[in-house]
């Protein structure tokens, strides 16, 4: 027991303990209020599925060089590609929804990214392409959001790749800043009576209305929010179910379960950067730099909702995480130098 307790870190305690408030938190909120508790409510469905990803994450980090995992990788970001390709708008498949595609393309170029970390250079070719196949599956879905995010999540690849850090909290003090920066000027935005000039030129009116009625709501009800599922009823935009939800995932938790929820909200995506940091500098960077492009990208659409997504952000986490050096070395923990070494003297071995 002690073991296991030692795997999971406090980190990873501290973000069981507030996904368990999070969704009691929820659910007292709609019962209080008489709006109920679905099984099928994102309040829950998101923290058991990151959980899920989280774990899965942390045992798909020993075949990180295996090419079977490569060309999976590669065959998921193709079909992403058909899916846009092959399906009229709006609703692009796989997801139905193209910002939900791009989200999770990015998401798996951020796999991409740590599989290339812990393979030898002359084994690369396979997640190279499954790289870009993610990054044009983000262009194809023509999420604007989503090409914004998806590049700082390439940088930090391409730089971590060119020169190996030693240090990964930077990292982590960055993407709070980007994260919190965010969700204040979101929160701004709503608050106006209309969008400035810059923002009317980013966001279209759709979204204007939804986030005026979403802070509104948010307004009537500052600390408790309104209940899960609440924000359907107050919109009129809401006949239509892909305006059903208010296209920002701080402005509908904040309408539905008022500022607790969004400080929970805050401190769980803080942990996730901080149990990404338990792994090596290079895989941690990588792993905060996409949950923060996740986070932010949340900002402006509804994503949270689409278990895929979030699912696959866990499997990020958890194979940063499971990176962190320990007394014992595992082959999936070396670099990929290292690893390139191992290759040439197996046949060798014992």
């Amino acid at each position: 027991m002690r073991r296991h307790l030692d795997r999971v870190g406090w980190p990873g305690l501290c973000g069981l303990a507030l996904l368990a408030v999070w969704v009691s938190w929820s659910a007292a909120v709609g019962i209080r209020l008489d709006q109920g508790f679905s099984l099928t409510s994102p309040y829950l469905v998101a923290p058991i599925v990151l959980v899920l990803g989280v774990a899965g994450g942390q045992a798909l980090v020993r075949y990180a060089g295996d090419s079977r995992l490569h060309v999976a990788l590669a065959v998921v970001c193709g079909l992403l590609i058909l899916g846009v390709l092959l399906t009229s708008e709006p609703g692009k498949e796989p997801l139905g929804y193209a910002n939900a595609n791009a989200a999770l393309a990015v998401q798996l170029v951020g796999l991409c990214g740590l599989a290339l970390l812990a393979t030898p250079p002359g084994r690369r070719r396979t997640l190279v392409a499954a790289l870009i196949l993610g990054v044009v599956a983000v262009a194809l879905n023509r999420s604007a959001a989503g090409l914004a995010v998806a590049v700082p999540v390439v940088a930090a690849i391409g730089c971590v790749m060119w020169r190996r850090p030693t240090h990964r909290w930077w990292a982590v003090v960055l993407g709070v800043l980007v994260a919190g920066t965010g969700a204040a000027v979101i929160r701004r935005l709503a608050e106006g009576p209309t969008f400035p000039s810059w923002a009317g030129g980013i966001f279209d009116t759709v979204r204007e209305r939804l986030w005026h009625d979403a802070v509104a709501l948010w307004q009537r009800r500052p600390l408790t929010g309104a209940g899960p599922g609440s924000f359907r009823d107050a919109t009129a935009l809401s006949i239509d179910p892909d305006t059903s939800t208010a296209h920002s995932s701080v402005l509908q938790i904040g309408a539905e379960t008022g500022w607790i929820g969004v400080a929970l909200f805050g401190l769980i995506v803080l942990t996730g950067m901080l149990w990404a940091a338990r792994g090596k500098a290079p895989q941690a960077i990588v792993a905060v730099a996409a949950w923060t492009a996740l986070v932010v990208h949340s900002y402006a659409d509804h994503l949270l909702e689409f278990a895929p997504v979030v699912l696959t952000a866990g499997l990020v986490l958890g194979w940063a995480a499971a990176t962190r050096t320990s007394g014992s070395v595992n082959p999936e923990q070396l670099d990929s130098e290292q690893l390139d070494v191992a290759e040439r003297e197996r046949p060798f071995a014992g």
